[in-house]
């Protein structure tokens, strides 16, 4: 028994040491970590030295460096590329960014651009917007008038939409949906789109005829009848010989005809 009791005790005392020893190896391993930690987070290693830049088109490198807030020098392990993105985002011309870094002393900024695609107007305010509503900037009425975009004349909530904020107008989404899909030899041929609301949206020709498209629902077989009646027989269909012509209707387009053309 005094034997057995010894052995016992020497196995008790040999893993009180190994839990000891590991316990110490822990520490110091959590010891060194720390210290690496703080190593690498204060190393001139990886002071920023470039921010590069990658699909911008239109908007300068240099702006988009300025809009990070990073200052070159500072660790990069220090800096939040989430934080830097959402700063990125402040330019309403950025659709989308993404920042990485590149080790050991460079960042990589990567965006893709937000493209104008009208300007709509109400009251004074023209506002440009891409295809899908996003307000990209206010222009002047001088700005507005020299500008090639498409025209959009738009209902009352134009006047709260800010820089940066999408469009929820159904009448301005129409007329954006319609923009997408006309062909560019159509647009030609059009003074603007008058988009009060979805139901009313209309666009206006050159010669001055209303053409009611309404919702974007059935848009390919309502372009089709634009351009087999106003393009195709612009000789007989035109603002001389109609009053308008409403597409909004599954069934057959609706066309009214001026009276008295003979007289």
């Amino acid at each position: 028994m005094t034997i057995e009791k010894t052995n016992h005790r020497r196995q008790d005392r040999r893993q009180k040491f190994k839990r000891r020893a590991l316990a110490g190896l822990g520490l110091l391993l959590m010891a060194m970590a720390g210290w690496g930690g703080y190593w690498l987070s204060n190393s001139s290693w990886f002071d920023l030295k470039q921010i590069l830049v990658e699909g911008n088109q239109t908007i300068q490198a240099d702006a988009l460096r300025r809009l990070t807030g990073v200052r070159l020098g500072t660790n990069i392990l220090k800096v939040t590329p989430e934080d830097l993105v959402q700063n990125l985002k402040a330019n309403p011309f950025v659709k989308t960014a993404e920042v990485k870094r590149r080790y050991p002393d460079k960042l990589l900024i990567r965006i893709t651009e937000r493209t104008p695609a009208a300007i709509a107007s109400n009251g004074g305010k023209h506002l440009v917007l891409d295809e899908e509503g996003y307000c990209l900037q206010s222009l002047t009425l001088m700005s507005a008038d020299r500008s090639e975009l498409p025209r959009i004349a738009a209902g009352s909530a134009l006047q709260t939409l800010k820089p940066c904020a999408k469009t929820e107008d159904k009448g301005i989404l129409a007329a954006l949906a319609l923009i997408r899909q006309l062909d560019p030899f159509f647009m030609e041929n059009i003074a603007e789109f008058s988009a009060p609301s979805d139901w009313s949206l209309a666009l206006i020709t050159r010669d001055g005829l209303t053409v009611y498209f309404g919702p974007p629902e059935n848009l390919p077989q309502k372009l089709q009848y634009y351009e087999e009646l106003l393009i195709k027989n612009a000789a007989e269909c035109n603002a001389e010989t109609l009053d308008y012509v409403d597409l909004r209707y599954d069934a057959q387009p609706v066309i009214k005809r001026k009276e008295n053309l003979d007289k």
